[in-house]
């Protein structure tokens, strides 16, 4: 199986093999081939002069097929030579001229990467994913081997650890999961992606806090704007894509109860003893970011998820505008479905259930493909809770791509190679016109896809028991 190439964003492409660099330079769409091959055609040239000059004697084939129409050989010498160091400079002059516009256009660390990220991945399909946490991060890793036309539109309910602190003592929104996905979407040195998720350790007030988080909001202080701040620091790490918060609001996350407790804030949520009945947002209504907005309008593919189904996916799903978007866009929209259930919010939920919730929050139009997990490790997850199974029968209008996407070190996670790889083979296969997706056709069948007409899809219908999911948005 040919994969693309997934060094860029550790140790580059000219970390690579020479077979390695040399398979990437002539790869289609980099518009080196055409002037490599001129400048062969100006060496032959040069070679077939100097032939002439050398007087090599007349019984030679190859001599006197090149001849001039019986010329002498120093005039058959001249235009050869002539002709060769002619095109050989038009050669190199072309490819000079080319690898400059890159280069200075290029805020990655070598010309060889900028070429390949430029010329392969530049034109690939605009992709927006939306979620936030720990799962998007992986995901963004694995898909930006696929297409530089990234955005991430990033929750801005966290309000724990440190992001919560600097959010409360400067009155900033939460850099914590914007930091995760500039980190992942980097290519810059290692040393700056450690630096970025570097942790204090101490007894005073810097304990806890990361680095990163710090750096972005002394950026937004400085550029007296939270967006500017994460656009200088994408930037600084050579981010390929981009990252938007999802609303320029200071908002805050509430979560009800089955029984009918009333939980503040994503921490409390995320800690709920009993299960989740439904989320709401204060406000009821923010501003989305109006980049987040424009995204979502021109993208090819929507991916929404993977993370937290409450706390990090359906946050960004109560904003209005970011809705309205998705359901405006033409793209095609995947949901990434979780591993694993989470702790008092997804308990005993299905793939379907979770498209379900998905769709309550985000219109009936925001899926119209799930990738799942189809790879169950025996028993539970090393937090004592169960993996979502395969569905045997699956009724729904959405098509779903069941795969093996999970990661054997940490069950309870996607494997973000695998993931983006089911991702790009959902996309590849129904792409149509869209645009296409570099090294998607290249690769072996991974996933397993079933798409069956449904009836028209009722409201959410959970299990006996379960929390339930009010008909209309709290």
């Amino acid at each position: 199986m040919i994969e693309p190439p997934n060094g860029i964003a550790g140790r580059g492409i000219t970390g690579r093999t020479w077979v390695d660099v040399a398979a990437i330079m002539l790869a289609p769409g980099l518009s080196l081939k055409r002037w490599l091959l001129l400048g062969a055609v100006g060496l032959l040239a040069l070679g077939a002069g100097t032939v002439f000059a050398l007087d090599i004697p007349k019984g030679s084939a190859i001599v006197s097929f090149l001849s001039l129409g019986g010329e002498s050989t120093w005039v058959s010498a001249t235009v050869f030579i002539g002709a060769g160091v002619a095109v050989a400079c038009v050669a190199v002059a072309g490819l000079t001229r080319s690898l400059i516009g890159i280069r200075r256009r290029s805020r990655h660390g070598n010309l060889l990467d900028s070429l390949y990220i430029q010329r392969m991945l530049g034109p690939g399909p605009r992709i927006v994913m939306i979620g936030g946490g720990s799962g998007m991060p992986g995901l963004l890793r694995g898909i930006k081997e696929y297409t530089s036309n990234i955005t991430a539109v990033v929750t801005m309910a966290d309000d724990g650890g440190s992001s919560g602190r600097l959010r409360d003592e400067l009155g900033i929104q939460p850099p914590g999961d914007i930091r995760n996905c500039l980190v992942a979407l980097a290519d810059s040195e290692p040393v700056m992606r450690q630096l970025m998720d570097y942790r204090f350790s101490s007894n005073g007030d810097l304990d806890g806090h990361s680095f990163g988080n710090m750096f972005i909001a002394a950026l937004a202080g400085i550029g007296g704007d939270f967006y500017r701040g994460v656009e200088v620091a994408s930037e600084l790490l050579a981010v390929r894509g981009r990252v938007v918060p999802s609303t320029t609001t200071d908002v805050t996350l509430v979560g009800n109860t089955a029984a009918g407790e009333v939980l503040v804030g994503e921490t409390m949520i995320a800690g709920a003893s009993d299960r989740l009945r439904s989320v709401s947002m204060i406000p009821p209504d923010p501003a989305a970011h109006p980049e987040a907005v424009k995204a979502i309008r021109e993208a090819d593919i929507i991916v929404i998820g993977p993370g937290s189904l409450f706390t990090s996916i359906v946050p960004n799903l109560l904003i209005r505008d970011i809705t309205g978007a998705i359901a405006a866009s033409k793209a095609y929209k995947i949901y990434v479905c979780n591993v694993a259930e989470e702790p008092r919010q997804t308990v005993g939920f299905s793939v379907q259930d979770h498209v379900a919730v998905v769709r309550h929050y985000g219109g009936p139009d925001c899926v119209d493909a799930v990738v799942a997990n189809t790879n169950i490790p025996p028993g539970p997850t090393p937090a004592g809770l169960s993996f979502i199974r395969p569905q045997q029968t699956w009724e729904d209008s959405a098509a779903i791509t069941y795969s093996d996407v999970i990661d054997e070190a940490s069950t309870a996670r996607h494997h973000f190679q695998k993931l983006a790889r089911a991702v790009a083979e959902t996309y590849g296969k129904r792409r149509a016109k869209r645009r296409w997706l570099p090294w998607t056709a290249w690769d072996e069948p991974l996933a397993t896809t079933v798409a069956r007409p449904a009836p028209e899809v009722e409201a959410p219908n959970l299990a006996p028991g379960r929390s339930q999911v009010p008909a209309g948005r709290p």
